[in-house]
C-alpha cells in the first residue's frame, strides 16, 4: 500500500472513530467510497476478524499483515487498549502523511539532475550523429543506448540495494549504525526510528503497559536495528528492577540527551509528555533532514553529471582533433 493511501486510511478512519461511529459502521462506509484495491482488502481483513470475535490489532496481525508492519500493529495495540484508538489513528495518519510528504520531495529534487544525466549522455553524441549523416554513413545508437542502460542499471542497483540494506539496518545493529553514519541520509533515518521509538513508547504508556513490554515493542517499531537491540536490553534489566533511564543509559544505542530528558521526566512523574514532546520534535528535525537532502543530493548528482559532460567533450574533442592531425600529418 502506498504511503499515501496509508494516510488516507487513517485519517478517515480517525474522523469517523473520532465522532463516535461504530468500527463496524466506519468500515461500512469507507467500504462505499470505492477505495483501491490495497485499502478495500485492508478493511475487509479488519472486517472479517471483527466478525470472528478478534480484537483489532490481532484482526490486522492475521488478515492485514502485508499491508502493515510493526508501528501500525504496536499504535494500534496500545491504542485499542488505552481506549484511544481514534487517537492511534490520528498518529499513525499524520505519520504517513510526513513520510509520504518526505519521499515526494526526496524524488522531486532528484528529476532536475536525472534530467540533466539524459542530456549529458545525448547530446555529446549529436555532433557525431550529424556528422554521419552528412558524409552518409550509418548512425550508430550505440553511443547513447549503451551509456543509457547503464545509467538505469546503476539506479536501480542502487535502489535495490539501499532498500535491502534498510530491511537489514531495521534487524542489525552493525548495519543500522553503518547506515546512520550516511552523510544527509543517515540524519533521516535517526530522527525517524526516535520518533518512531517515542510515539509507540508514549501510546504503550497511555495504555497502562508493564515498562518493559513498552520498551519491547517501542524497540520493535523503531525499523532501527540499534534501537531494538538496545531496547531489548534495556527491557531486561528493567526486568532485575533497574529504572528506565538508567537501564537505557546502561545500553548502547539511545542518544544520551534523549535518556536524560527520560531520566527527569521518570523522577517528576511525566514520562508520558516527555514521550510525546520526543516523538513530535524528532518528526520535525527528520522532516528537516530531509529539507537538508532535498538540497543538497541533487547537486551533488548534478556535479557528477558535470564532471561526465566534461569528460565527454575533452574525449570527443580529442578524438576530433587526433583525426584532423593525422590527416594533415599524412599530406
Amino acid at each position: 500500500m502506498k504511503l499515501s493511501e496509508k494516510a488516507l486510511l487513517y485519517r478517515e478512519l480517525a474522523k469517523l472513530v473520532g465522532a463516535d461511529f461504530h468500527l463496524d459502521r466506519s468500515i461500512d462506509l469507507m467500504l462505499k467510497q470505492q477505495p483501491s484495491h490495497a485499502r478495500r482488502t485492508w478493511l475487509q481483513g479488519l472486517q472479517l476478524g471483527l466478525k470472528e470475535g478478534k480484537g483489532v490489532a490481532t484482526s490486522i496481525t492475521d488478515h492485514c499483515g502485508a499491508f502493515s508492519d510493526a508501528l501500525e500493529f504496536a499504535l494500534i495495540d496500545a491504542g485499542e487498549r488505552s481506549g484511544r484508538l481514534g487517537d492511534a489513528f490520528s498518529h499513525l495518519a499524520r505519520y504517513f502523511e510526513a513520510w509520504d510528504m518526505a519521499v515526494r520531495q526526496a524524488l522531486g529534487a532528484m528529476v532536475y539532475p536525472l534530467v540533466l544525466a539524459h542530456l549529458g549522455i545525448v547530446l555529446p553524441e549529436l555532433p557525431t550523429m550529424v556528422t554521419a549523416s552528412m558524409e552518409d554513413k550509418d548512425i550508430s545508437l550505440s553511443g547513447i543506448f549503451m551509456p543509457l542502460a547503464i545509467l538505469w542499471l546503476i539506479i536501480l542497483s542502487l535502489f535495490l540495494l539501499w532498500r535491502w540494506l534498510s530491511r537489514l539496518g531495521a534487524e542489525s545493529a552493525a548495519v543500522d549504525q553503518w547506515l546512520s553514519r550516511i552523510p544527509l541520509i543517515g540524519g533521516v533515518r535517526r530522527h525517524w526510528a526516535l520518533a518512531r521509538f517515542s510515539q509507540v513508547f508514549h501510546a504503550c504508556l497511555l495504555a497502562s503497559m508493564r515498562m518493559t513490554e513498552c520498551m519491547l515493542l517501542a524497540g520493535g517499531a523503531s525499523h532501527s536495528g540499534m534501537l531494538r537491540h538496545a531496547a531489548r536490553d534495556a527491557a531486561q534489566r528493567i526486568a532485575a528492577g533497574e529504572t528506565i533511564a538508567g537501564a537505557m543509559a546502561d545500553v548502547h544505542g539511545f542518544p544520551l540527551v534523549f535518556v536524560h530528558g527520560t531520566a527527569t521526566a521518570e523522577e517528576a512523574g511525566t514520562l508520558d509528555h516527555e514521550m510525546n514532546r520526543w516523538a513530535a520534535a524528532e518528526a520535525i528535525e527528520a522532516g528537516d533532514a530531509v529539507q537538508r537532502a532535498a538540497q543538497w543530493l541533487p547537486k551533488i548528482a548534478y556535479g557528477l553529471v558535470v564532471m561526465y559532460v566534461a569528460y565527454r567533450i575533452i574525449t570527443m574533442m580529442t578524438g576530433y582533433y587526433g583525426g584532423m592531425m593525422k590527416q594533415i600529418e599524412s599530406l
